[in-house]
């Protein structure tokens, strides 16, 4: 064999070897692409903190795969949460009137933290585009973007602590 038909059966061995890994990686990931959250298991629904956080955690996973594999409604959906709350709520309407398609997708992604709320009469707002989702069924009340307060341990009233022993 001559220099040039190894270079070329390198070359092309290359091209397949590339060629499997692509299509290796594609078939691992797509079906993750559209994977949708497990529903919350029966009405005993887990309302501890870890519970509810390994399912907001979920569902926000799930939207960001989703947008992830959705490049127009993501560039769509940012474009719109950077606005100010007002104008953004009714941008959100108008956008979901437009793509109901999307409006289901991402209320099935949420429906497992909806569910949450209301089976443990929590408030949880994961993400602005919940918020936007959950706003926009008829009927529904507006979710308010609310962040929590957290105490600071020099606010909160000290508890008298025993005297320490003299000797």
């Amino acid at each position: 064999m001559n220099t040039s038909v190894t270079t070329v059966r390198r070359g092309l061995f290359g091209m397949f070897a590339g060629g499997l890994l692509a299509f290796g990686s594609a078939a691992i990931v797509a079906p993750v692409a559209s994977a949708q959250p497990a529903p919350t298991p029966g009405p005993a629904a887990d309302c501890s903190a870890a519970g509810v956080a390994g399912t907001v955690s979920t569902a926000a996973a799930s939207e960001g795969a989703y947008l992830t594999a959705n490049p127009q409604t993501n560039e769509a959906l940012s474009a719109i949460s950077a606005q100010p709350q007002e104008q953004a709520q009714a941008a959100y309407q108008a956008f979901f009137q437009q793509n109901p398609q999307v409006e289901q997708e991402l209320k099935n992604i949420f429906q497992p933290v909806s569910a949450l709320k209301t089976e443990c009469n929590l408030d949880l707002a994961p993400t602005p585009v919940a918020q936007a989702v959950w706003g926009s069924t008829p009927g529904a009340a507006e979710v308010p973007a609310e962040v929590p307060q957290v105490v600071e341990p020099s606010m909160t009233p000290e508890a008298e602590s025993p005297a320490a022993p003299t000797a």
